[in-house]
């Protein structure tokens, strides 16, 4: 008996001659080092295997369960893990460019320094996970949940994050520049020291949080909320815009 790891398109990417469903033959595959570029293992369950460094650029991973598995340094760059599980994972340094993880779960996972930049989260809940310096330059996160999700020193220019909410998460010293923030939730948020030049805030919520040195240079602000936050030298406010005082908590 034998198990074919194929493309969408019918290329055989991996054969294994003991394993009876997807999980045995990539687990066989990441333990033989193969080359899953391209595969297509939709609605797989490969929970807490190890895919450390494997090479599964451009695979189909579509409402894949990966719970608690390791994908660190792995390449997945133009994959597409739309609705997968990921909740749990270790993703530290993954390749996620340009990749589609529209309505995928990452609820406690760690994403340190991983790049997905232009990568589409639409979606995307992440509650809890750390994602210390990750790269989402460009990515569109559109109804997205970061809520208490650790997104220091994050490179998010450019990114759309309308309507998605990071209540109580810290975003402190995160690169925003021109990013979309419309309706965006940081109640609670720890924003201090980041970047909002010409970010678009337009009636985000940001009651509570604090935002002490952040420089919203540029920025729109029309309709924010902005009751109880701390706004202690940040520039670029005018103070129309600045409660007179309020704690941050």
């Amino acid at each position: 008996m034998s198990f074919t790891i194929r493309t969408k398109d019918g290329r055989d990417v991996f054969v294994s001659h003991d394993a009876t469903n997807a999980r045995e033959a990539v687990a066989e595959a990441l333990e033989r080092r193969a080359d899953l570029r391209g595969a297509s293992l939709e609605g797989a369950d490969l929970h807490g295997l190890d895919f450390e460094e494997a090479r599964l650029d451009g695979a189909c991973l579509v409402r894949a369960s990966l719970r608690r598995s390791n994908l660190e340094e792995a390449s997945l760059s133009g994959a597409d893990l739309t609705g997968a599980d990921l909740d749990g994972c270790n993703l530290e340094e993954v390749d996620l460019r340009g990749a589609k993880l529209e309505g995928a779960t990452m609820r406690g996972a760690n994403l340190e320094e991983a790049n997905l930049s232009k990568a589409d989260l639409t979606g995307v809940v992440a509650d809890g996970s750390n994602l210390e310096e990750i790269d989402l330059e460009g990515a569109r996160l559109v109804g997205a949940s970061l809520q208490r999700a650790n997104i220091e020193k994050a490179n998010m220019v450019g990114a759309d994050l309308t309507d998605a909410k990071l209540s109580s998460a810290n975003l402190e010293k995160v690169a925003l520049r021109g990013a979309k923030l419309v309706r965006t939730v940081l109640a609670g948020a720890n924003v201090e020291k980041a970047d909002l030049r010409g970010a678009d805030l337009t009636d985000a919520d940001l009651r509570d949080g604090n935002f002490e040195r952040t420089d919203f240079d540029g920025a729109t602000v029309d309709g924010m909320n902005v009751e109880g936050a701390n706004f202690h030298k940040a520039r670029g406010l005018s103070p129309s815009k600045i409660p007179p005082r309020g704690p941050y908590r």
